[in-house]
């Protein structure tokens, strides 16, 4: 399971507050022939600040060592911590594989089916990571969005697709960018992509099977 804090468990995605934000300078990058400027970039770049397709990702907090020291912040998502659980197919819960059987990677979704449209989830995108059968039913019991009165649905995908990036976007500027400050997905086919400062995956669930989380969990 993910750390506890005043007896509730904390997501192993959640941010604390000992972990300090790294401020980085973000400039406008000029590529030639690409009108217009190229995008975004830090002033000091490095190779691993650049994730899948190019997207400048956001350096995130140090040290990402969960539960160490400071209260989570559970309104605030450490993206690192995020990307990877969506990359390595990871519980957003505990950091562990998530559940993976014939069906597919076990997702919880804040919805419900009844409250959607028809065929829904197939295609709903998602920055949420997969969860593993033992922490899901105690994410249930204690996620103020899955709660009671709120709902949820359990389902299994078969194939999770990466299909964007939630972040900052920015817009161009001579020198340095202007920031949007709302926080958005931005698609891998959108020309906007070089303009996001990436905090999150997103991906695409495709190939759903909802199943009751009672069954899974084995407590018929």
């Amino acid at each position: 399971m993910g750390e506890r804090s005043n007896h509730l468990t904390v997501p192993w995605v959640v941010a604390w507050s000992g972990e300090t934000p790294v401020e980085s300078l973000v400039e406008t990058r000029v590529v030639q022939g690409m009108p217009p400027s190229g995008g975004i970039g830090y002033a000091n770049e490095l190779p691993a600040d650049r994730g899948e397709y190019g997207v400048l990702l956001n350096r995130g907090r140090l040290p990402a060592r969960p539960g160490e020291r400071g209260r989570p912040l559970f309104s605030s998502v450490h993206g690192n911590r995020q990307r990877r659980a969506m990359r390595k197919l990871l519980c957003q819960s505990c950091g562990g594989p998530a559940s993976m059987d014939g069906r597919g990677v076990l997702w919880l979704l804040d919805e419900t089916v009844d409250a959607r449209e028809p065929g829904w989830p197939e295609g709903q995108i998602t920055a949420h990571p997969p969860v593993c059968v033992e922490c899901a039913g105690e994410a249930v019991r204690q996620c103020p969005a899955l709660g009671p009165g709120k709902g949820y649905t359990a389902v299994r995908v078969r194939l999770p697709v990466l299909c964007g990036f939630h972040g900052r976007l920015y817009t161009p500027g001579p020198v340095r960018p202007l920031v949007a400050e709302a926080r958005t997905v931005i698609g891998l086919e959108d020309p906007r992509l070089p303009w996001l400062l990436a905090t999150q995956s997103a991906v695409r669930l495709e190939g759903c099977t909802v199943v009751r989380l009672e069954e899974e969990t084995g407590h018929r």
